[in-house]
């Protein structure tokens, strides 16, 4: 008999920025020092990041480090916080290690004040963001269990269980844009759009010229858009109405965005060596 997980906390995701408005990130809602805010759940960073004008209002004293590289490119002045308490809904968090950065042009208006790296939130568990059902889930468990649980839950979906890069800390698996060979891919709550290196992809990449995204820098990456791709992973075809081709890596070869992982359920781990679990809706696919 398979043991019940243990969900040692809950809180609804929201995607609202004020003014009707919606971001593609998930976020939760977080007090830090006393001040209402907004973090980002982003599978992409491997570290908890504060805005340093969040740090100064909440009374946070930060040393100076030394400047980061954005996903665009930019360098970026951080100060270290070390350790920084924070409330999300009810519940109490000590984040270790944090850093604060410049607040990127849009989070101020947004009320957004960093970013956390859900899988850090629960080093010994699992951090389950449903982005189906906009729930961010910690639960004590092993895989097996933690994989009936989410199969449970709903029962027609497909679940997928993914080796991860060893050594990192944000969750990096192995996926391909059919028919190529898989690519180091990075699955991505932070990033808005789905995109690959152009060696990478099967297809001709001559299309539109898009802005693929902004660094926490400020600066912009591009690169060129084609349409009706494939993304193979875990024995799983799944459609790419369109796809960005990146003009280069700053990391690894592809990225999933949250135009693919919206609707889905990822299950992440502190621990490099545990799988990812990705729970798919239970829409028709080819295998691989």
């Amino acid at each position: 008999m398979p043991a019940t997980p243990d969900v040692v906390f809950e809180a609804p995701i929201t995607y609202d920025v004020g003014g009707g408005q919606a971001t593609h990130a998930p976020m939760v809602r977080a007090t830090v020092g006393g001040v209402p805010t907004k973090l980002i759940l982003d599978t992409g960073s491997d570290t908890h990041l504060l805005t340093i004008e969040l740090a100064r209002e909440a009374g946070l004293e930060g040393e100076p480090g030394e400047p980061g590289i954005d996903s665009a490119g930019a360098s970026v002045p951080s100060w270290a916080l070390g350790e920084v308490s924070v409330r999300i809904e009810e519940a109490d968090f000590d984040l270790h290690g944090v850093v604060a950065i410049t607040a990127p042009a849009p989070f101020p208006g947004w009320g957004i004040g960093g970013i956390l790296s859900p899988q850090l939130l629960h080093p010994d568990g699992w951090a389950v963001l449903d982005l189906a059902a906009d729930r961010l889930f910690l639960v004590d468990a092993g895989e097996a269990d933690l994989a009936d649980w989410l199969t449970g839950r709903a029962p027609t979906t497909r679940l997928l269980r993914l080796e991860r890069q060893p050594g990192e800390g944000t969750i990096q698996v192995q996926a391909a844009i059919y028919p190529r060979d898989p690519v180091v891919t990075l699955l991505d709550t932070g990033a808005k759009r789905t995109q690959f290196v152009r060696s990478a992809v099967a297809a001709a990449a001559g299309g539109p010229r898009v802005t693929t995204g902004h660094g926490v820098g400020g600066s912009a990456s591009s690169g060129s858009e084609v349409r009706d791709q494939a993304l193979a992973v875990g024995g799983t075809r799944l459609p790419l109405p369109a796809l960005i081709v990146a003009d280069d890596a700053r990391g690894p070869a592809g990225l999933v965005g949250m135009d693919v992982l919206r609707g889905t359920v990822l299950a992440v781990s502190a621990d490099p060596e545990r799988r990812v679990l990705w729970q798919l809706p239970p829409a028709p696919s080819s295998p691989e």
